[in-house]
């Protein structure tokens, strides 16, 4: 059986479905992105709460304390050897990602490794841009997630 258009406008159904297909696949790409977003954050904010300004060296992966620079590198997988594995960044446009850290007791406010009994807060903001041909027009999606945790650790053990 054969479908009968109107004149000139046989070609519109499959751009109606590649749009529809392509609105699908936005949908499902911002999802994936919000969801590696909302993990990323609790994840990033463990990891740096264990490696608090009174790391143990002797822990692997732990050569250091947590800085603003790890903490971003941890984020965005890109961690030297010593430290171990970063967040998993598959599907994840790292260039689009910013991280922001903080540390604060009850009397001041100071950037990472955090002291023990403080608290790390960090904020990973992601940029999302959308691969429909309509929707790539109008400004990315910005995602934000935040996580704060206290850190761990006894500077005299």
């Amino acid at each position: 059986m054969k479908l009968r258009g109107l004149k000139g406008e046989e070609g519109n159904t499959m751009v109606e479905l590649l749009t529809l297909l392509f609105g699908i696949i936005d949908i499902g790409r911002a999802l994936y992105a919000y969801d590696w977003l909302y993990n990323g954050v609790r994840q990033t904010t463990r990891w740096a709460m264990v490696r608090g300004a009174f790391c143990d060296p002797l822990l692997a992966g732990c050569p250091a304390g947590a800085d603003k620079d790890t903490i971003s590198q941890y984020v965005t997988n890109t961690l030297p050897a010593n430290y171990g594995n970063g967040l998993d960044t598959t599907g994840i446009d790292t260039g689009a990602v910013t991280v922001t850290t903080t540390c604060y007791s009850k009397t001041a406010f100071k950037n990472p490794p955090c002291a023990p009994t403080a608290s790390v807060q960090i904020t990973i903001t992601y940029q999302f841009h959308f691969i429909t041909p309509f929707l790539s027009q109008i400004a990315p999606w910005t995602m934000t997630s935040s996580s704060e945790r206290v850190v761990q650790g006894n500077p005299t053990s």
